[in-house]
């Protein structure tokens, strides 16, 4: 079996699900609300898992009950904590996600805890016999030390670059899988279009894989000196929370299981497409052979 480790985000999420976006300083009733846990590396590793890969996650969380939640529904879905370590005093990265039933739309506060980011509480050593080290962008300090190690192993590293967070450019050297936002890449390399940015950063960081994400408009990739088109799989959205992450998880797990950049874009959209059309993220994950009925 295929093995994922995964460093970055993991997230305890309130979503509240509502008809509507509410307006400011009213009162306003929600349909339902329940906690989980998020994250794009956390979420990215329960899909893979999902679809038949050996996923792990690496990182400190917090020494109390919300660390403890986010452990035990990582575990819940398969994923494997034999890399956390749990940080005393400290508290967890939080969010509440409100989602409008009205546009699919999801709207997401948050609030970062204190767990420090930490490599030396980690044992590196969980990479030694993984295909992927998966990465957010968050915990960079972390992320840097662990790609560099993963490099000395052999290993490919992924990057999962929704954000366009301080200091990430030192990451990109490292990356042999980089799939960024459209957002990211225009940002990044200061261009308006997602062409002139897939190029540059072609160019400048020649990773193994470039994928460009665009929502629900689907994405580009580069393959053998060419930018090529990939299409979303078209559904009727009621939640949009963790599409990205859903996708990224996908498109490993399709590449680790054989297939090229084409056809894991597709796969992946189907797997985004289908979770977009029930509530929740991690419960919504279909499997890769309904995944696979689609792309057929």
């Amino acid at each position: 079996m295929k093995k994922v480790v995964g460093i970055g985000a993991s997230v305890l999420d309130t979503l509240i699900e509502c008809n509507a976006y509410p307006k400011e300083d009213i009162k306003y009733r929600a349909n339902n609300a329940f906690r989980t846990g998020g994250g794009p590396v956390a979420n990215a590793l329960v899909v893979l898992a999902k679809l038949g890969i050996d996923a792990h996650f690496l990182g400190n969380l917090s020494k109390n009950s919300e660390g403890d939640f986010l452990v035990s529904e990582l575990n819940r879905y398969g994923v494997k904590t034999d890399g956390v370590y749990q940080v005393e005093n400290t508290s967890a990265f939080t969010s509440y996600i409100l989602l409008s039933k009205e546009t699919g739309s999801r709207t997401c506060v948050f609030e970062r805890g204190n767990v420090p980011d930490e490599p030396k509480n980690l044992d590196f050593s969980i990479i030694d016999d993984a295909d992927v080290l998966h990465l957010d962008g968050n915990n960079l300090k972390t992320a840097i030390e662990a790609s560099k190690y993963a490099k000395e192993k052999g290993v490919l590293v992924s990057l999962d670059a929704g954000g366009l967070y301080e200091n990430i450019e030192t990451l990109l050297p490292y990356v042999d899988i980089l799939i960024p936002s459209e957002e990211f890449a225009m940002g990044i390399t200061k261009t308006d279009n997602t062409t002139d940015a897939i190029l540059k950063l072609q160019e400048k960081y020649n990773p193994k894989v470039l994928v460009v994400t665009e929502g629900s408009k689907g994405g580009i990739y580069y393959e053998n000196g060419e930018v090529k088109k990939y299409s979303s799989l078209k559904v009727n959205c009621v939640d949009s929370n963790g599409a990205g992450d859903t996708f990224h998880g996908a498109f490993v797990a399709s590449y680790l299981k054989g297939y090229d950049i084409e056809n894991s874009c597709k796969i992946a959209s189907i797997v985004a497409g289908l979770k977009c059309t029930k509530v929740g993220m991690r419960d919504a994950i279909p499997t890769f052979d309904e995944a696979l009925k689609l792309l057929k």
